[in-house]
């Protein structure tokens, strides 16, 4: 058998590559079948990989093999980490989508003269008061008695139509990130895939307020919080968009009591989780702390109420997803158009070529 050449690679960029991807030292060394010592050596410069290991790493970190004969890489624009537990190391997942984002915000500036547009509010409006304008800014009346994921797919059409703002889904593997946005020319809001489209639904418009206020960040989305940093008015800002309080009091009156029933039925009409109506009770007085704490201690202990059960996937719809709307129609114009190639399509859409033809021909 041939032994695979040992290759020269610039220390500092193989070191950029693991770090940025969210890897350990003694996570690489698993994968690609090697010990700790050799990847620290490595990357010091005292030792070689072979080139069927470095090819390994760029599947691994999801790097063209370009890359790693650079002599420096870009560097990416760190986002502000919001979620509870900010000690708690970020996925690899979360690094890769990270890229996967500002990838897109740039590819998306180049293809086409748009840019996001964002509306501007006055900053006295509270983040309840800004969710009743935004409503009245993009004309959509509330809409009841839908799907999470109907109106999860409503929503990211209306926004991303209206406002240029990419949306995408992507397997983020982590418990304590829902999601995360992206501030930019055009901007991206990027949703855990792995939550229920209800879950989805709230960290969306939570993103949209940071948005709307021009900040980008990670988030774990606490959703208790009321009152105080970004986070909490985020959340106030969704939950005031989703299940208007005004509106919640006019169904509520339809109920003669409070009682086993009635959060899982005001959970179907507005189409968020359980937690999300139970905290619209609570701050309206209709619900006392200690019954919400009941609540609580019966399941209801997070905004997180699970992933999906497992069930055989669309792949056309999670492919759609992860693309994101505005990415394959702009995608697909400049391709028309003669501005870019197949295979440069294919770079951006990130999908083999069935799924690539799927999605331009549409």
């Amino acid at each position: 058998m041939i032994k695979s050449p040992e290759i020269k690679v610039n220390t500092n960029v193989l070191k950029t590559l693991r770090e940025s991807s969210g890897y350990t030292i003694e996570e690489i060394a698993k994968k690609i079948k090697t010990t700790a010592n050799k990847v620290q050596e490595a990357e010091k410069g005292l030792a070689l990989f072979t080139l069927t290991q470095i090819k390994k790493l760029a599947d691994i970190y999801q790097r063209s093999l370009a890359a790693f004969f650079t002599d420096t890489l870009p560097a990416m624009p760190a986002l502000p980490d919001y979620r509870i537990n900010r000690e708690k190391r970020l996925t690899p997942q979360v690094y890769i989508a990270e890229r996967r984002a500002h990838y897109i915000a740039n590819k998306l500036a180049e293809l086409t003269d748009k840019r996001s547009q964002l509306p501007d509010f006055p900053e006295t409006l509270k983040p309840d008061e800004l969710a009743q304008e935004f409503r009245k800014l993009l004309k959509d009346d509330l809409l009841k008695r839908k799907k999470p994921d109907e109106l999860l797919t409503h929503y990211k059409k209306v926004l991303e139509d209206k406002f240029s703002i990419s949306i995408i889904e992507l397997p983020l593997k982590a418990e304590d990130v829902r999601g995360f946005s992206v501030f930019a020319d055009i901007s991206i809001i990027v949703l855990n895939e792995e939550d229920k489209p209800s879950i989805k639904l709230f960290s969306l418009f939570h993103e949209v307020y940071h948005l709307l206020k021009r900040t980008s960040g990670i988030c774990s989305i606490e959703i208790e919080q009321k009152d105080g940093d970004i986070e909490a008015s985020c959340n106030l800002f969704s939950a005031e968009f989703l299940v208007p309080l005004e509106d919640l009091k006019e169904e509520y009156k339809k109920f003669m009591q409070l009682d086993e029933n009635t959060v899982p039925e005001l959970s179907r009409i507005y189409g968020v989780s359980k937690q999300v109506i139970m905290l619209r009770l609570l701050w309206l007085g209709y619900m006392s702390k200690e019954r919400y704490e009941q609540f609580k201690s019966q399941g209801e202990k997070k905004l997180i109420e699970g992933k999906e059960k497992f069930r055989r996937r669309n792949w056309d719809k999670v492919f759609q997803n992860r693309v994101g709307n505005l990415v394959v129609r702009e995608a697909s114009n400049a391709y028309r158009s003669g501005k870019i190639s197949y295979s440069e399509v294919m770079d951006i859409l990130n999908l083999k070529a069935k799924y690539t033809e799927k999605f331009i021909e549409r």
